[in-house]
């Protein structure tokens, strides 16, 4: 039987890496976007996340799954407010719509990114902005939490790690549920993250990697996910980074108080 998975964000980047890494292995794709889709895929839904209704409106036209990629963001170049509706507003209200579809040993993998672990804020925090439901809620947790869009995806993603897990342990035995963590990632919103991260923070995690990953590395990493071949994988974060926490941590062990950091030349081997 053909497998079926849903793949937001489906137009570019791994969004649409994995979509066509999916249609070549044989799954019927069911794409979601605000764009328009460059490849064919089984359906195309045209939906803006940041729309509650129109993604709860949507979510009722799928029919059975056997998983959910949420895979859909926006950098922190946009305002909070946009930040949090696509990243973690938008992506809760359609997976919890999407639920009752999801075929018994079925799969949610879900796009985060190894900011999260610059997210300032607390547990409760996240909690609360996890059960947000709407855009007058979504005003009121960020009128108490104030953010910048930057800080807003940071928080974006931690949240979204801790929603996953949480949604493992309640999918359990009858589905599963994992995000994945990538580093910066050749698409086209790199810019956008040079920009509100800072460009010598992007360039330095790609100098100390050799590059950064291309969008199908990390759909690559999905895909895995997603199949059956993964059905004991549950409830982590998979970070996909090609070695940037390690050579982070070994560099910071091995350098000598008071000597200059390594250089490119060493750090990209």
């Amino acid at each position: 039987m053909t497998r079926r998975i849903l793949v937001t964000g489906a137009a570019s980047g791994v969004g649409l890496a994995l979509a066509r890494q999916l249609a070549d292995e044989g799954v019927a794709v069911i794409g979601v976007d605000r764009a328009e889709i460059p490849v064919p895929v089984d359906r195309a839904l045209r939906v803006d996340l940041t729309d509650f209704a129109a993604v709860r409106e949507a979510a009722a036209s799928v029919p059975e799954l056997d998983g959910i990629a949420n895979v859909a963001g926006v950098p922190g170049t946009a305002p909070a407010a946009t930040v949090l509706a696509v990243n973690v507003v938008g992506t809760r209200v359609l997976t919890d719509a999407l639920l009752p579809r999801l075929a018994e040993g079925g799969a949610v993998v879900t796009v985060a990114s190894i900011a999260a672990h610059r997210n300032t804020l607390p547990a409760e925090a996240l909690d609360r902005l996890c059960t947000v439901d709407s855009d007058a809620e979504l005003a009121d947790w960020l009128a108490e939490f104030p953010l910048s869009g930057a800080a807003a995806y940071d928080t974006s993603k931690a949240a979204l790690v801790a929603w996953s897990a949480r949604l493992a342990a309640r999918l359990l035995p009858r589905a599963r549920a994992v995000s994945v963590s990538p580093g910066p990632v050749h698409t086209p919103i790199l810019a956008d993250f040079r920009e509100s991260m800072g460009a010598e923070s992007i360039d330095r995690a790609g100098a100390m990697v050799g590059r950064h990953a291309q969008p199908g590395e990390v759909a690559a990493a999905a895909a895995f996910l997603l199949s059956p071949a993964a059905s004991w994988v549950n409830g982590i974060d998979l970070p996909v980074e090609g070695g940037l926490a390690a050579a982070r941590t070994h560099l910071a062990a091995v350098r000598e108080p008071g000597t200059a950091e390594p250089s490119t030349e060493r750090t990209s081997r």
